[in-house]
């Protein structure tokens, strides 16, 4: 991976400034989906396995992730 966005190059701030509870992120490995996610809060990392059909379909979560935060 060469293009790593942080949450200062999405928001213009730094992490301190949002308090930051958790990041996560996708990774490929060969044919694998592991999500890895860091618990900021508590100094904990955890990792899982993830069905090639459940990231297929991340794009339709995340777009209703959007659209009940446009609704609020």
């Amino acid at each position: 991976m060469t293009d790593i966005m942080t949450t200062t190059d999405i928001t213009g701030e730094s992490d301190s400034a949002k308090n930051v509870l958790y990041r996560a992120e996708l990774v490929l490995d060969g044919n694998s989906y592991t999500l890895v996610v860091w618990d900021l809060v508590r100094g904990t990392l955890r990792k899982t396995g993830v069905p090639r059909r459940t990231v297929e379909k991340l794009p339709a979560y995340l777009s209703m992730l959007n659209l009940q935060h446009m609704d609020e």
